[in-house]
């Protein structure tokens, strides 16, 4: 292997990073560096194998990093022509040359987010449809270095199945009714589209909620700073309620989205993620784009769409539109899952292409 040393890095702690970071630190060996010791912790038990790094943010600066890494991996966006800009003076000084790998936080088709990745050092980038997604913004020729990694998350998971598995059985499902489906509702942040669902729809899903049914809602971390009023009056109306559980503090996906039986999203990545799975999905069109001709909505076309004035009436679909899923989407969600994720590389061979990748001169 490549002798370079490699941190994962998340400055702000945004939480949304951890379950993309931390399987790619544990895959390739290296550190996961933390302000939070606490968090730290906590990260290190769910990922097997990860190493964790505690330092407190008054130290974190440019030359700690150069001083002790080669190179960065982060989901943070970071302009190439900034970062060179930023560590130019410091590579002069330490005689070596500071590189930067984006891991994104998922796929999904919220081109206007994805189109920084193209103007990154180095990109991880999940398969074609990712590439055809930065040729429709018109910036896949400024993507310069990128290495194709597959879902390695997905084959993470599967790796340590039973670990997994058994951890979320004792977490999660032992906090809800037994014998029940379990409906995931995962939806976005208040992005610059306002593509989040969740303040309009969340009160008619709670409330309508069959009583056959266990629902867990995992919202976007950053909910709660969109509309702090509204998301803790929708927590305090709802979460007392023994077949709802809300999850706000559980990077998982994976382990989570493999027991569960229908998704209901947005515009989120985890749409994306539950198609392993071929599952059914209902996904909540806020803005009523028409998912027929919309590249953004390239994913509507694995499942229900459903509109704002349909959302009081989605229960009533579902019951449907459930039994003519699979002949509907099967082999839909098959074909846009290998178009999105590449086939995947062993971990040794994945962390050889990366490593390659960074040992070459920028």
């Amino acid at each position: 292997m490549i002798s370079i040393k490699g941190v994962a890095v998340n400055p702000l702690g945004q939480k949304q990073f951890t379950d993309h970071l931390a399987p790619l630190a544990s895959i390739l060996g290296i550190p996961y560096l933390f302000h939070d010791e606490p968090e730290a912790r906590q990260t290190e038990h769910l990922y097997p194998d990860l190493k964790t790094i505690y330092l407190p943010h008054e130290e974190f600066n440019p030359e700690f990093l150069i001083a002790h890494f080669d190179c960065l991996f982060m989901s943070d966006q970071w302009n190439r022509q900034i970062f060179r800009e930023k560590f130019l003076p410091l590579e002069k000084k330490y005689q070596k040359t500071m590189r930067n790998v984006h891991c994104p936080h998922g796929f999904s088709d919220k081109g206007f987010y994805l189109r920084g990745c193209a103007f990154e050092d180095i990109c991880l980038v999940y398969g074609q449809n990712m590439l055809d997604l930065l040729g429709e913004w018109g910036v896949r020729n400024e993507l310069e270095n990128f290495v194709l990694c597959g879902n390695f998350r997905y084959a993470f998971y599967r790796k340590h199945k039973n670990f997994y598995d058994s951890y979320i059985d004792d977490a999660i499902f032992s906090q809800l009714p037994k014998n029940r489906p379990t409906i995931l509702y995962a939806p976005t942040c208040l992005d610059l589209e306002e593509s989040t669902s969740f303040f309009e729809a969340a009160p008619n899903l709670l409330k309508n909620l069959p009583d056959d049914y266990n629902m867990i809602v995992k919202p976007h971390p950053r909910l709660e700073q969109d509309d702090p009023a509204a998301y803790y009056q929708i927590l305090s109306r709802f979460e007392g309620q023994e077949n709802i559980l809300f999850l706000t503090d559980m990077p998982l996906i994976y382990p989570l989205l493999n027991r569960i039986n229908i998704y209901i999203g947005d515009m989120s990545s985890i749409g994306y993620d539950f198609l392993a799975f071929n599952r059914p999905l209902f996904l909540l069109n806020q803005q009523k784009r028409d998912p027929g001709w919309d590249r953004g909505l390239f994913l509507f076309r694995c499942g229900i769409s459903i509109l704002p004035e349909n959302y009081s009436d989605l229960y009533q679909i579902m019951d449907r539109e459930l039994s003519s899923d699979e002949e509907k989407f099967s082999a839909i969600r098959n074909e846009i899952y290998r178009y999105t994720f590449c086939d995947q590389d062993p971990f040794d061979a994945l962390s050889k292409k990366i490593y390659q990748t960074i040992s070459q001169e920028k």
